[in-house]
């Protein structure tokens, strides 16, 4: 992460290799090293060239195999692991995906259940929470769905909700960049909290519009909801 007021307009491009991406270039290295193609300058003593074609190349991919298996511990995620410690604290019942920096959990609301996932991006310093419903709209609700969510999105504050027009998947996101900021527990709190209690309101209207209901039907019953007061999330 480069220092605060250091940038300039040659570094803004700068990007780290993923270690995934690392390894494959030490593996193409090794078969560049292999190929019939390839001839070390015969400047080079004749050991080094032996080398060079022979050894170097099993080096490498011997080397490559054990990364690999070691990966997952080398790998660290602490903003994944923050969030673990979190919801460990907090007692949720939760799965955690650590090759996909992914958290899976479920949660029932006042107006149902719903699949929750927590993604973070340790490069990036972002920690992204999602609420998905569990069904996929269909496509001829799709249409109706978008011009819903866009009506719902202009009053919120915090989040937004998101579908994927291709397979009707609906989300609802909230979302911490963390560049410079230290990260704690009332910050994954909050994040969490304000997504499943805008997630859980906004249900009702989600469905009427499952069952052919119209938008307008759809956010009176946001509205009726919000008044009653059953949105808040324990």
């Amino acid at each position: 992460m480069r220092e605060k007021g250091m940038s300039t307009e040659s570094d803004q491009d700068f990007k780290m290799d993923s270690p995934d991406e690392i390894f494959e270039n030490f593996q193409k290295l090794s078969s560049t090293l292999r190929s019939t193609s390839y001839e070390p300058s015969p400047i080079l003593s004749d050991k080094i060239r032996s080398y060079l074609k022979d050894e170097l190349p099993e080096e490498i991919e011997s080397g490559v195999e054990e990364l690999q298996e070691k990966k997952p511990n080398l790998i660290q995620s602490p903003l994944l692991e923050s969030a673990r410690n979190y919801l460990e604290k907090n007692e949720w019942n939760f799965e955690v995906l650590s090759d996909h920096s992914t958290i899976a959990l479920g949660f029932e609301g006042v107006n149902g259940e719903w699949h929750c996932m927590i993604q973070t991006r340790e490069l990036e310093e972002q920690m992204i929470f999602y609420s998905s419903l569990s069904e996929n709209i269909s496509s001829n609700r799709i249409e109706t769905m978008m011009r819903f969510i866009t009506m719902a999105n202009y009053r919120l504050v915090v989040g937004n909700f998101e579908l994927d027009v291709t397979d009707g998947e609906l989300n609802y996101k909230t979302a911490l960049d963390l560049e410079s900021v230290t990260l704690n527990n009332d910050m994954i709190r909050n994040i969490i909290h304000t997504n499943l209690a805008t997630f859980d309101r906004h249900l009702p209207g989600v469905q009427i519009i499952l069952n052919g209901g119209s938008t307008e039907e759809a956010m009176d019953a946001i509205e009726m909801n919000q008044s009653s007061g059953t949105h808040s999330i324990s």
